[in-house]
């Protein structure tokens, strides 16, 4: 194709604007695939995070009850329903743990740790001591890290949980668990028997925890348990609507972000391309003259758009992948309990980023080429030869 053969050697001509133009497109690319990589990673570990730190769904009492009661059947039923994986009861209450002059408020968890751990895999949590010693006999209790901190309570102390209209108990500290967030300064758990004990209510909960295989079927489970069950059943989307929310926001920002990005490089692809335009009046003249359609010479500096921009997005999709690499590599300390438990940088390298960079940047730069392309197409070849 003799567009092509023309428009590669309009390229080979002026090298210097042909490499500063390839540059410019390729840093475009490199700084997109780096932002949508370091996106993606901190979008992927919030939702990660947001979803392992609390159940799929969660089922609360009615409106006008504090309580269920009966819970048993309630049980059975959602381990029914289709793509349940697993379900924990709890009663959660407030109280005051008190050891030696210390006193802090915590939120007391009761639970069974077989069920609870299938929840919210616990286990990997705890910096100390076993989440399962929860199931034998005595008053055990696993604390939170910061408010172990603040209690200034190692394994093996006990402390004194105390709440209005109730006896206070002790309870032998077994374990010591980290999840990063502002929970650790308020969460102990304890076996459900003994919360619903402690608390004086007989068999009941105030709430139960699902699992379930496919976390976006969770807003499909709430509404069918909400439906059948008529308790209120929350999937954690809904619960988490600001955050995701705040993602999506963040997202459309940083496409605004990235059209801005292309659309600079995009400027110089046009400016060498204007260039080659006016150097090369009178050879679009000649063609023209010779038979050369006006098709044929749109095409000619379209072709030479998308050989710049192909160029660029090749060096670019490298260098972004390169770079990504190495940042992914090293580890910036950040406070966990800022960041959702997030100590690092977060990078997830995925081909959707170098595609959609690809995309933009070939998008872009045909744009860029149109107008100087038209012009070219609708110069007069008399004209055109004259000037020369």
């Amino acid at each position: 194709m003799f567009e092509m053969n023309i428009a590669t050697r309009h390229i080979r001509s002026r090298q210097r604007q042909t490499i500063f133009s390839v540059i410019a497109v390729a840093l475009a690319v490199a700084i997109i695939t780096i932002s949508m990589s370091m996106l993606s990673g901190f979008t992927s570990y919030i939702v990660d995070a947001t979803v392992e730190n609390q159940p799929h769904v969660t089922v609360s009492p009615e409106d006008d009850e504090d309580y269920i009661y009966l819970y048993h059947g309630l049980l059975n039923h959602i381990r029914g329903q289709e793509g349940v994986i697993a379900v924990s009861p709890r009663y959660q209450g407030d109280c005051a743990l008190q050891y030696r002059h210390n006193v802090e408020g915590a939120i007391l968890h009761g639970i069974n740790p077989g069920d609870e751990t299938k929840i919210l895999n616990v286990k990997k949590d705890i910096v100390a001591g076993d989440f399962m010693s929860l199931t034998e006999p005595g008053n055990q209790i696993i604390i939170g890290s910061k408010l172990a901190e603040n209690l200034e309570v190692e394994i093996g102390d006990a402390v004194t949980a105390e709440f209005p209209g109730s006896k206070p108990t002790d309870f032998t500290v077994t374990g010591i668990l980290r999840t990063g967030t502002q929970a650790d300064e308020t969460l102990a758990y304890v076996n459900l028997g003994r919360a619903q004990d402690f608390y004086g209510k007989g068999d009941i909960i105030t709430g139960v925890g699902v699992r379930i295989r496919d976390i976006h079927a969770a807003d499909m489970l709430a509404e069918k348990i909400d439906r059948e069950t008529n308790y209120d059943a929350t999937s954690w989307m809904e619960g988490n609507r600001e955050i995701l929310n705040l993602i999506d926001q963040q997202t459309w920002f940083a496409y605004v972000f990235y059209i801005m990005i292309f659309t600079i490089s995009g400027f110089g692809i046009a400016n060498i391309l204007i260039m080659v335009v006016m150097d090369k009046v009178g050879e679009i003249g000649m063609l023209m003259a010779m038979g050369t359609s006006r098709r044929s010479i749109l095409l000619i500096f379209l072709f030479e758009a998308c050989i710049l921009g192909i160029m660029g997005v090749i060096l670019g999709s490298v260098l972004g992948y390169v770079s990504s690499i190495m940042l992914a590599s090293y580890t910036i300390p950040v406070p966990p309990e800022m960041y959702f438990g997030l100590d690092h940088l977060p990078f997830l390298i995925t081909p959707e980023n170098f595609i959609i960079a690809g995309v933009f940047a070939m998008t872009i730069n045909i744009v860029a080429g149109a107008y100087p392309a038209h012009r070219a197409s609708r110069m007069d070849p008399v004209e055109a030869i004259h000037d020369v």
